[in-house]
């Protein structure tokens, strides 16, 4: 048996985990492409520190990386750290059915893609780590106190889910009940929140900050990215979180450091995302709140009526007794707390690659 890896991001953290039993490693594209071992599986992280967009360098030649190693391999498995809409355009030009690709989330209604999907819970698996290590700053939180504010809505970049819910708070008259920071166009030349970002206590700019959130920072001596840093004084100020993710894509759920930080953090949260992003979720075990709101919002297709049902669920719980819906939540804060915290996530990748290459074997 001969392994392809190209960097060593496979050779340590995934070729150990995922079963293979005896093999040859080989990092050269050419030597492996050529060798006639029948047996081949391949390892590519190609794309997984690529920018947004389907332009920047490490996309160049990938479709065709793609296609040359599923036509000399028994199984292909891509990790990228990030899933967006252009990765369609991707899949169209060279997903195979035995290529998988390894991703912080799934597809909707498309069952072929979605069975070739491994989730990797990689922005659960980068905040929850930093908050291992700083214990002391997670224990200042106080998840079950009743807060001044209802909640928090840290909305980041401008996007149209985001401007939804600004306009909603505005429009309710519902501002006094909310942390909610927003504004500023994007400007690669400058941090674009510079005016109205909540920076927490102990975070440094390693460096030259950066136009976005995803710049590094040291927090508390540890290097990190600044998304990842808790808003320790904004949850001990808000009861609830609106969570607006970096995609609002209906075919498609991302789950980023917006996610972690409020399942870390204890937090009941409402979610103005794509359809079906809460189901998504609690395909990975997680648990949501329907037993105090009405998530039937999550399944509806049309944006502008997903996001007013959820709407809805946010001023329902405005006018809610604080103290009742923390203390009957309590349960299930504590459950994904847990989950997040204690879940390996890169062996719970590993598992389901090495349930797919024993299949495979058989």
């Amino acid at each position: 048996m001969i392994v392809y890896s190209d960097s060593q991001i496979p050779d340590i953290e995934w070729l150990p985990n995922v079963g293979l039993g005896e093999y040859t490693l080989c990092h050269s594209f050419e030597e492996y492409v050529a060798s006639p071992d029948p047996i081949k599986f391949a390892f590519t992280t190609h794309r997984l520190h690529c920018e947004h967009d389907i332009n920047c360098t490490a996309y160049q030649g990938f479709e065709d990386k793609i296609r040359k190693l599923s036509d000399v391999s028994q199984l292909v498995f891509n990790f990228e750290s990030e899933l967006h809409d252009f990765h369609w355009k991707i899949w169209e030009l060279c997903h195979r059915p035995n290529v998988y690709w390894v991703l912080p989330g799934t597809v909707n209604d498309n069952d072929d893609m979605r069975d070739h999907i491994v989730f990797w819970g990689d922005w659960f698996k980068t905040t929850a780590m930093l908050y291992k290590d700083l214990p002391n700053k997670l224990a200042e939180l106080n998840p079950y106190a009743v807060k001044s504010k209802m909640f928090d809505a840290l909305l980041g970049s401008p996007k149209p889910h985001r401007d939804f819910v600004y306009q909603s708070v505005q429009e309710n008259n519902l501002q006094d009940k909310f942390i909610i920071p927003y504004g500023g166009a994007w400007d690669d030349n400058r941090f674009y929140a510079q005016d109205y970002f909540i920076w927490e206590p102990g975070v440094e700019v390693d460096g030259e900050q950066q136009a976005g959130t995803a710049g590094p920072v040291f927090y508390y001596g540890i290097s990190t990215g600044l998304s990842r840093v808790m808003p320790l004084q904004v949850y001990n100020d808000t009861a609830y979180s609106i969570i607006t993710e970096t995609d609002h894509d209906n075919t498609l759920s991302f789950y980023t450091e917006k996610t972690a930080k409020a399942l870390i953090a204890r937090r009941l949260f409402v979610a103005f995302s794509g359809y079906k992003f809460l189901q998504n979720l609690r395909m990975h075990g997680f648990q949501t709140f329907g037993d105090v709101i009405d998530e039937s919002y999550d399944l509806i297709l049309d944006d502008t009526e997903r996001y007013t049902a959820a709407f809805e669920q946010v001023k329902r719980l405005c006018a809610m007794d604080q103290a009742e819906v923390l203390a009957k939540i309590q349960p299930v804060l504590e459950h994904n707390h847990n989950l997040i915290m204690n879940t390996d996530w890169t062996l719970y990748a590993a598992n389901q690659i090495r349930d797919i290459i024993s299949s495979a074997q058989r």
